[in-house]
């Protein structure tokens, strides 16, 4: 089971897109069997996957929240919370792609478990229970390093970094590279690492094509940091689709976009088997 996080301390930069469509070709054309955790408490991934009267079906009881323990003896939640049921098996109709939705309420996991000992490790433990069940477990985390996004890159075995070939993302990179080992010395089981950075949104733009060359030799050159060869181009119809809480590759399935990600999903696969 491969666990990746996709995090960026940039907003805006493709991160839940990714995610989400990444998941739905692993399952769909490869056969994987995946998981997404949607770890972000803006719950993107969550809406672009299941509608508002599903979440508000499942929201007290069954979310990512859960399976982090908020709120323990004021709700439904305990510390005998069991991950499994938290997940929406087959999301969407998908065989083989299932998810545990997020909730607002994350905003407030860090003053929840203040006093929690080991509150970096609750879903690295939980996470044990699924070690056979899945191929891909896929975390859409928030821009940030608070409890949440710690609890996944502990339990990650590897960083995909999206982002937009921009000015603002050269500066961004090496932020999250020394928050990253920060954390990784901080927590000694903490051992991910970054696997690549994915470039998405890009125009063909003489201003974009300036700053992925850009990015690309600093990652190569100073960073020590892989860039995946593929490049997702910006494009309206991926983010259109968020509306229909499906995703992009079930509407558009042969919209140029979704041509890149399904391109990524068979370089990841072999980038991880190399």
């Amino acid at each position: 089971m491969k666990i990746l996080s996709f995090i960026n301390m940039k907003g805006g930069v493709g991160k839940t897109t990714s995610v989400v469509e990444l998941g739905t070709i692993l399952a769909t054309e490869h056969g994987k069997k995946v998981l997404i955790i949607d770890i972000d408490p803006q719950t993107n991934s969550t809406f672009s996957l299941i509608g508002l009267d599903e979440w508000g079906r499942i929201k007290d009881t069954a979310t990512i929240a859960d399976v982090l323990g908020m709120n323990k003896g004021l709700s439904s939640r305990d510390a005998e919370y069991d991950i499994k049921d938290a997940i929406i098996e087959n999301v969407c109709e998908i065989e083989n792609l299932d998810l545990i939705p997020s909730h607002i309420e994350l905003t407030f996991l860090d003053i929840d478990l203040s006093s929690e000992p080991g509150r970096e490790n609750i879903l690295s433990r939980q996470i044990e229970k699924l070690t056979t069940d899945y191929d891909f477990v896929l975390i859409d985390c928030p821009p940030n390093l608070t409890i949440a996004p710690q609890n996944a890159l502990v339990v990650s075995d590897h960083i995909i970094v999206p982002v937009s070939p921009e000015f603002y993302a050269a500066i961004g990179l090496p932020l999250l590279i020394n928050r990253v080992n920060q954390l990784k010395r901080k927590l000694p089981g903490c051992t991910v690492e970054i696997l690549g950075i994915l470039f998405t949104q890009k125009r063909n733009t003489k201003d974009h094509n300036h700053h992925l060359d850009s990015i690309r030799r600093t990652c190569s050159t100073e960073l020590g940091i892989y860039t995946f060869q593929t490049v997702i181009p910006f494009t309206t119809k991926i983010s259109e689709a968020a509306k229909y809480n499906k995703p992009a590759t079930l509407i558009n399935p042969n919209e140029n976009g979704i041509i890149a990600y399904k391109n990524f999903a068979e370089e990841l696969i072999i980038t991880l088997e190399d």
